[in-house]
């Protein structure tokens, strides 16, 4: 199982009516109100967390541990 890094699971990405970009991550807050796209990349976002949880699960389903990297993100 494998999930792109800006966006959800494939699968469910193409399904949506505004697959993520990670190009958009980059567009100035400005532009990305006027062009109506904040619930599009709010809906990417959850999707991002949805799959990271499900890579989380899938890892302790195969019997793998992982402790978080606190330090990580300073």
């Amino acid at each position: 199982m494998t999930f792109k890094h800006e966006g959800g699971a494939p699968e469910i990405d193409a399904t949506r009516e505004h697959p993520s970009d990670i190009l958009e991550y980059f567009l100035p807050k400005e532009e990305i109100e006027a062009k109506g796209l904040m619930p599009y990349l709010e809906r990417n976002y959850l999707d991002k967390h949805d799959a990271l949880n499900r890579t989380a699960r899938a890892l302790t389903d195969k019997g793998l541990s992982f402790i978080a990297a606190k330090n990580l993100h300073r």
